[in-house]
């Protein structure tokens, strides 16, 4: 566990309601499930988890995959939460949302997140295209400063997730 995670969890609960972050927490844990499952569907197994900042990581041999393999591992996680959101939608319309948001938001191209990984992965032999990737995600993230000041978002969480998913694209 790095010192991201805590600290990003007690701005959380500072920010939001109890419940939200109960909701919040069981989103990311099916999320996490959906990859631990495919993990060992294909073989793979489970190697580590962390714990940080932008929340919870399954790690597994990935140099061991097929690209088949790791599209599915990668992939696994924000589908169970769109096939949640979808389930969810007419019963339980907030608990879509925050299936929808956690499925779209691991899609992003960040290489701390799933589609970022599926990206990287895709294309670790082409390390031009990976700086642009790179460049893209730090302009992502001051769009994302950007319009929390333009639309008035008074989160921190927000801008802190925004800086450190632009950091993590050279740190991490």
């Amino acid at each position: 566990m790095d010192f991201g995670f805590p600290a990003m969890l007690a701005i959380a609960f500072l920010q939001s309601e109890q419940d939200f972050m109960k909701q919040m927490l069981l989103v990311s844990l099916v999320h996490e499930l959906g990859h631990g499952l495919v993990m060992c569907l294909t073989g793979a197994g489970i190697r580590e988890i962390r714990f940080h900042a932008s929340g919870i990581r399954m790690l597994t041999n990935h140099w061991l995959l097929h690209t088949g393999q790791a599209f599915w591992i990668y992939v696994s996680g924000p589908f169970v939460n769109l096939l949640c959101a979808w389930i969810f939608w007419n019963s339980a319309p907030e608990m879509a949302i925050l299936h929808l948001c956690m499925g779209i938001f691991n899609l992003l191209p960040y290489k701390i997140l799933d589609g970022g990984a599926l990206l990287r992965h895709v294309l670790e032999h082409h390390p031009d295209a990976l700086r642009i990737v790179r460049i893209f995600c730090v302009i992502l993230s001051v769009v994302a400063i950007c319009a929390g000041y333009f639309f008035a978002i008074y989160n921190p969480a927000w801008y802190l997730m925004a800086i450190y998913l632009a950091i993590s694209e050279f740190f991490c």
